[in-house]
């Protein structure tokens, strides 16, 4: 009986080391996040270093290379967690994506965007529009690409970067310009767009297999 309690206490000790090792993992990657959004707040994308989102969370640089490989991945990971989840798939719509969660994201954190998207973005308005990209591919669905078509996943390609450049214009017009669209129309301009677009995109693509009389 000593022998089994003394190995379950062993296993319980590994489980809550564990546990406080995760909880403690948690808890940095929220204070490097918190800080990264601070600073997006104060200056733009190509003016913070590592180093500033360290020193703004409390913790040394080789701490936040043990979550992040560099900023440009904290960024993509913020993305990925909190855009891409914005971007709802509409897979038999015109336009593949309602965004108007994600434009209402933007209209209420303007100073965030215009530090992603503005002239000294740098690498983030590539990241986000790669984001957006994979999230359009996953909402056209692995069925449309025939495997007996060549030019299938070309196709699927450029459809997806027309529809994350398209909505880039959009958010980036919204937070330059004066007038204030609601996120709703947005979301009509950005169907529209797209919507027309990929009609006439589709309609080349017919045309050009149908057979001469």
């Amino acid at each position: 009986m000593e022998l089994i309690k003394h190995k379950s206490a062993t296993v319980s000790d590994v489980d809550r080391n564990s546990a406080n090792r995760d909880r403690r993992v948690l808890r940095t990657r929220e204070q490097l996040d918190a800080a990264f959004v601070d600073l997006l707040h104060r200056r733009s994308y190509a003016n913070i270093r590592v180093s500033d989102i360290a020193r703004k969370a409390g913790v040394g640089r080789a701490t936040f290379y043990a979550h992040y490989a560099s900023k440009d991945d904290l960024l993509l990971s913020q993305f990925r967690r909190i855009v891409a989840p914005m971007l709802v798939a509409r897979p038999r719509d015109a336009c593949p994506l309602d965004a108007i969660a994600f434009f209402a994201h933007v209209t209420a954190s303007p100073r965030i965007y215009k530090a992603l998207m503005g002239p000294e973005a740098g690498e983030a308005p590539r990241i986000l529009r790669d984001c957006i990209e994979q999230r359009v591919r996953q909402s056209l669905g692995e069925g449309d690409v025939q495997p007996d078509a060549v030019n299938a996943d070309v196709r699927k390609t450029i459809v997806s970067r027309f529809v994350a450049s398209s909505l880039l214009a959009v958010i980036e017009c919204s937070i330059q310009g004066k007038a204030c669209e609601s996120p709703q129309s947005l979301q009509v301009i950005f169907s529209e767009l797209v919507g027309g677009g990929l009609s006439l995109f589709a309609n080349a693509k017919a045309n050009s297999t149908q057979k001469p009389l």
